[in-house]
């Protein structure tokens, strides 16, 4: 019969608890029921005079100890070790604050002032031996921000800042004449109930503390994959509100509050119960830190801080053994091309034509793998679109022809085949249409030239690479492709490169690295293809995608998408030695960001003008920032890739 009536379901419940009792008895006195922790009490209080605070963070001036707390009357408070105040903002309503220290007794602060809906940027240092708060800048919010962190990422100070609603935005804050600015670099999504952020610097990571999920923790440079994953889940936290996160960077610990409790989490083992945890008597602290060796913490829109004396945990061990990943080389991009019509996964690979009357006049081409090829000037800016199908690879040679100065193809993956292109003298690009290859997904290609003849290699996506000669036409629609060999390859390939001169073709094995083929000997039977530069996840990291060569001389390069850790690499003329690698960086000046995981990429030596002096290298950009915007391409001055490398003049 079924058990519906209160009374018979609490009989129940009483039998199942018997039940359990009695075979949690038969296992023996190694079970015992864990007991509830003893809440530890103050050892003190600094008493506080009208500041009404959510928020504490220690720092240091001239070898002094302070505390800096937010206050909801008074701005921002600052009193040193004993509690006694030192100077305040006296104006404005702050919960919330970010701190960063700039150099030695120089603190960047980040405030949300209620009273104005504004993020504000505030300087504390000293005059004259005291401490002085300064104005910097300000921008104005939409909604409340609830949690504020800094990073330093390449020399710069970003922000993040995410508001009541759970929707972030990271800025980069920099000064300038009148004031410090605010550059947007993207948005990020949450969700409701954020309650506050850090970034550790040294893994680069940013982590967040959502009640009632847990911390996140995601990757704080925006040129690399969000990479979000749980760092402490809900079921390792004690149940209630979080608090404030504060990082000890020198011991390695992660402090936060959570209901009674203030808890430290080794910031180098994600997904790990804590390894502090202590209830506080008779509060429910809001913001913890460690201070002169002793733990502090402050209530919800309290008037002081208490001391206690508790045992803390030990530095992590790795603190002092993790030196952080090898810097790479930034070079400033100096210019970019609108972004491509199609959304996601969308800009590929592109070529460069050179003008040869007028180098300033040349030409960008780059595909839109969902849509077409886009024609652009060299200040990026859109002169034609091609819709000609899923073109994925493009690239381009002279030729000597009667309307033609120049031939370009592009691998066509709606209707398999490859699109040819026609440049006259005067820059106008004609299309000449497709010609249909037997396979499956045609997917990387270059072009390069056999003395008079026009030829290219073009790869399955999942077969071989195929050598194609490009017989040209009299008119736009006579042209076509001849098979000349087939080259079996162990995986796939996408970029490829040919240096004409020397007949020897350089192609990327995407999770294996680069390989490099002599052609004649190919085509006589005599050569096969050699691996020169492996995949090693520091000068190569997987994926290896887009390859050019840059012609000067005994100053020449191959240059290689590092895709995996979002960098170029520079090889010797013939790929056997490696030479340095780099990064695009934001230019500030130019509101550019920089770019990553690039697909394809194309660079020339020739002399475009001022601007790119030495040439040019021009990168599909995988995330393209500051605003958040579909993909596009980055151009870079090889004079300063030159520069920052300390290449050979």
């Amino acid at each position: 019969m079924a058990c519906k009536t209160f009374a018979c379901k609490t009989l129940a419940r009483g039998a199942v608890a018997l039940a359990l009792t009695g075979l949690l008895s038969a296992c023996g006195p190694q079970i015992e029921q864990a007991a509830a922790p003893k809440p530890i009490t103050a050892q003190n209080a600094l008493a506080l005079q009208d500041v009404v605070s959510s928020q504490l963070a220690p720092l240091q001036l001239a070898g002094r100890d302070y505390l800096l707390l937010a206050s909801e009357k008074r701005g921002l408070v600052l009193v040193d070790d004993a509690g006694s105040e030192q100077l305040a903002l006296d104006g404005g309503t702050v919960e919330r604050f970010a701190l960063q220290q700039l150099e030695q007794d120089n603190w960047l602060i980040a405030v949300y002032d209620e009273d104005s809906a504004e993020l504000q940027l505030r300087l504390l240092d000293l005059e004259e031996g005291s401490p002085r708060i300064r104005y910097l800048g300000a921008m104005a919010t939409t909604a409340p921000q609830v949690a504020m962190c800094f990073s330093r990422q390449a020399g710069r100070t970003h922000l993040f800042a995410i508001d009541e609603n759970g929707l972030g935005h990271e800025y980069v804050v920099h000064p300038r004449e009148q004031a410090w600015e605010f550059t947007g670099v993207r948005p990020l999504y949450f969700g409701e109930q954020v309650s506050s952020c850090v970034v550790d610097d040294r893994s680069g990571r940013l982590l967040v503390a959502q009640p009632p999920l847990g911390i996140w923790s995601l990757n704080a440079d925006a040129e690399m994959d969000e990479g979000r994953e749980v760092f402490a889940a809900s079921a390792e936290l004690p149940e209630g509100e979080f608090g404030g996160l504060w990082l000890d960077g020198v011991s390695g610990n992660l402090w936060m509050t959570a209901g009674d409790r203030v808890l430290a989490f080794n910031i180098n083992t994600p997904r790990q119960k804590p390894h502090f945890s202590e209830v506080l008597a008779d509060m429910q602290p809001v913001s913890a830190a460690v201070l002169q060796g002793a733990l502090l913490a402050l209530e919800e829109e309290s008037d002081r801080v208490l001391r206690f004396a508790v045992t803390l945990p030990e530095p992590a061990a790795e603190m002092q053994a993790f030196r952080g990943p090898v810097e790479i080389p930034r070079v400033r991009a100096s210019a970019q091309t609108a972004p491509v019509t199609s959304g996601g996964d969308a800009a590929d690979d592109p070529a460069i034509w050179v003008n040869p009357v007028n180098p300033s006049a040349s030409l960008i081409l780059g595909t839109d793998k969902k849509s077409g090829l886009s024609v652009y000037d060299l200040n990026g800016k859109l002169v034609e679109h091609f819709a000609v199908g899923r073109v994925n690879n493009v690239d381009l040679r002279p030729i000597q022809h009667g309307k033609f100065v120049a031939i370009a193809a592009a691998t066509n993956r709606t209707d398999p085949g490859v699109s040819l292109f026609g440049i006259s003298a005067a820059g106008e690009v004609d299309y000449l249409g497709l010609r249909n290859l037997d396979m499956e997904d045609p997917y990387g290609l270059c072009v390069y030239r056999k003395g008079a003849d026009l030829m290219a290699w073009v790869s399955d996506k999942d077969g071989a690479v195929q050598l194609l000669q490009i017989v040209p036409g009299t008119g736009n629609v006579d042209w076509s492709l001849q098979q000349m060999a087939t080259l079996e390859v162990e995986s796939q390939v996408e970029g490829c490169v040919v240096d004409d001169e020397m007949q020897m073709l350089f192609f990327g094995e995407e999770d294996g690295g680069i390989w490099r083929l002599d052609i004649a000997g190919f085509l006589a039977g005599e050569a096969k293809p050699q691996l020169i530069a492996p995949v090693d996840g520091e000068r190569l990291a997987a994926d290896v995608e887009g390859m050019g060569l840059y012609h000067a001389g005994d100053k020449s390069y191959l240059v290689v998408s590092s895709q995996g850790n979002n960098s170029y690499a520079l090889f010797s003329r013939d790929g056997s030695q490696f030479v340095g690698h780099f990064r695009v960086d934001i230019n500030l000046d130019k509101h550019l960001d920089g770019s990553s995981e690039t697909d394809g990429l194309e660079v020339s030596s020739a002399a475009f003008g001022s601007q790119y002096p030495q040439g040019l290298l021009v990168v599909q950009d995988g995330r393209n920032r500051m605003p958040s915007q579909t993909q596009n391409f980055k151009l870079v001055s090889w004079a300063d890739i030159a520069e920052t490398l300390k290449l050979p003049q």
